[in-house]
């Protein structure tokens, strides 16, 4: 990086740019266990989550370079982490070109448990910060109770009590919006939307 990449004031963008590259380097001691946890289970080849993962850090060191500056590094980590995975996936799609003449077939349907949980992103947001964030963590990304709470700095117990207070509002919410029938063992059977 030369005085002109840095503008006008190089002294002071060095000084940035130097913070950040640290802040980066203690963040990767810190998280890439957990980073690394969260790729492999999302796609399953141990070589390709190390690459993901490197691709995630030169991700967060170049927006820290561009003076983003994140509240909850763990957090945002995990984020860049996602976009990542969602990048990778979208390169691996293959592109075809659908044929006029295609023929409509049977309409394909998930099960009403999982058309459900399709749903709960919207809800999860609405929910107050704290509530929100253990359960995009914990439910949406997968990570265990007791390693969010290490990386929060929370206590076991308070990790545990904001994940299961997060599910109780997220279900009052569910079924504010919804009427849900589900079994004896939990499994949604069927769902709709109350009037």
């Amino acid at each position: 990086m030369d005085s002109q990449t840095l503008g006008t004031n190089g002294a002071t963008d060095r000084a940035v740019v130097a913070r950040s590259a640290t802040g980066v380097e203690d963040a990767y001691l810190t998280f890439r266990s957990g980073l690394l946890g969260f790729l492999r289970t999302n796609v399953h080849d141990p070589s390709l989550a190390e690459d993901l993962l490197h691709e995630v850090f030169e991700k967060a060191t170049r927006a820290l370079e561009e003076g983003e500056q994140p509240a909850n590094i763990s957090a945002w980590l995990y984020r860049v982490a996602r976009n990542t995975l969602i990048d990778h996936y979208r390169r691996q799609r293959p592109v075809e070109v659908i044929p006029n003449d295609l023929e409509a077939g049977e309409p394909f349907s998930l099960p009403p448990e999982q058309t459900l949980a399709l749903c709960l992103r919207p809800f999860i947001d609405q929910l107050p910060g704290k509530y929100s964030e253990a359960l995009l963590a914990t439910a949406i990304e997968g990570r265990s109770v007791a390693a969010w709470a290490r990386e929060t700095g929370l206590s076991p117990s308070a990790a545990k009590s904001r994940v299961s207070r997060g599910r109780a509002l997220l279900r009052e919410k569910v079924l504010e919006c919804c009427h849900v029938e589900a079994a004896r063992s939990g499994e949604v059977l069927e769902y709709y939307r109350r009037q």
